[in-house]
């Protein structure tokens, strides 16, 4: 379990904001200019200025230093090889998280999604809009227009959202470097957050300069109400349970025995989005072993979903083998899929599960009637 040895809610730790340093003999900064290929082009990660070269361009008093990431991000960057704890950063750099900005938009499906509470801006299709009368005063403070800025991350994506944001909003796009990410940095100017004592990881984040924003001490504009917590803009189905399972893990899952159940989901269909808060809240009584699967993954395993036709689909694995699956297309299924304590009852009837009286009620309202009948071969295409 990971602790989080020590946080002073409500710090604000600054350093260098009015320049420290002597900049006539510092190195001059190339322009920004984004690598070849796809770290280039999805994330605008810079050519000169990343990982490999950050240390020659820090300890600059015309320069300002951001890490976008959270202290713990909601997203779980694990499922794509990276940590959603702030394990450590590079040492000159202050974080600001950027899910705190604005809505978070655009993540790859496998992390599911990020925090999703009050930001300083919402992002649409109509742009940014200021959520608070001191939204853009807190941005100016943060990101000096008249200073260079250098962003960095975990990956890079957060920092390549927080350069598009700052681009739109009237920032200088020539003076801003997406640095890319932490986890690939392997210079001499790391700081270290993580330990571990006796098989458990703690997180020193009073170390770290960490920009805290007290969303209750500002004045919301006009329209905004932040006591409505927005949905997620990267909302998938399976931003749920406890673990995404992958065919060749679900495999050896089933050699060994065990019992659990699997909630199998496509990336987009609407339907499944829908049911994951009901699947979610039903995993975290711990009644059963419950973990998302992508379909094309459970296809790979035999016996699985050979005869399973929409989606979403709950499959019940009893000591190895499939004794029970909740279908879409089924009517006497489909009244299973409205809610947690409605799920607990069909746990209960195959199972012998306790029952379980949930809160969480599928928002998906079409799924009542034929919303969840969606084909495989749809949402692949």
């Amino acid at each position: 379990m990971n602790k989080i040895l020590s946080l002073a809610a409500g710090c604000l730790i600054v350093s260098c904001l009015a320049g420290c340093a002597d900049n006539s003999q510092l190195k001059e900064l190339p322009a920004p200019e984004p690598e070849e290929g796809l770290r280039g082009e999805q994330f605008g990660i810079d050519r000169n200025i990343n990982e490999k070269t950050i240390d020659e361009y820090l300890n600059r008093g015309d320069t300002i230093y951001r890490d976008m990431r959270m202290l713990k991000d909601e997203a779980q960057y694990e499922a794509i090889g990276g940590d959603s704890w702030l394990s450590g950063y590079v040492e000159g750099f202050e974080i600001v998280p950027y899910p705190y900005l604005v809505n978070v938009e655009g993540l790859p499906d496998e992390v599911g999604a990020s925090y999703s509470g009050p930001t300083l801006f919402t992002h649409s299709q109509e742009g940014y809009t200021a959520n608070y009368d001191e939204s853009m005063d807190i941005l100016e403070y943060l990101f000096p227009k008249d200073r260079n800025i250098i962003l960095m991350c975990g990956g890079g994506g957060y920092a390549g959202m927080t350069k598009n944001m700052l681009k739109d909003l009237g920032w200088d796009e020539t003076k801003i470097w997406n640095a890319g990410g932490f986890w690939f940095y392997e210079g001499k100017n790391a700081v270290t957050l993580k330990h571990e004592e006796n098989g458990t990881a703690y997180y020193d984040f009073y170390k770290a300069p960490y920009h805290f924003i007290d969303f209750t001490s500002l004045h919301p504009a006009d329209g905004y109400d932040p006591s409505v917590t927005p949905s997620p803009g990267n909302q998938t189905a399976k931003e749920t349970l406890r673990a995404e399972k992958s065919g060749e893990e679900v495999k050896q899952m089933m050699a060994d025995k065990q019992t659990f159940a699997l909630s199998l989901y496509l990336p987009g269909c609407s339907s499944c989005i829908g049911f994951a808060p009901v699947a979610k809240e039903y995993g975290d009584a711990g009644l059963i072993e419950f973990y998302s699967m992508n379909f094309n993954e459970a296809a790979k395993v035999e016996g699985l979903a050979e005869n399973i036709s929409y989606t979403p689909a709950v499959i019940l694995v009893s000591d190895g083998e499939v004794t029970a699956v909740l279908r879409p297309d089924s009517d006497d299924d489909l009244p299973y899929f409205r809610s947690t304590s409605a799920l607990s009852e069909w746990f209960h009837e195959h199972a012998g599960l306790p029952l379980y009286e949930g809160n969480q009620v599928n928002d998906d309202t079409e799924c009542h009637q034929e919303g969840c009948r969606v084909e495989f071969e749809s949402e692949q295409e």
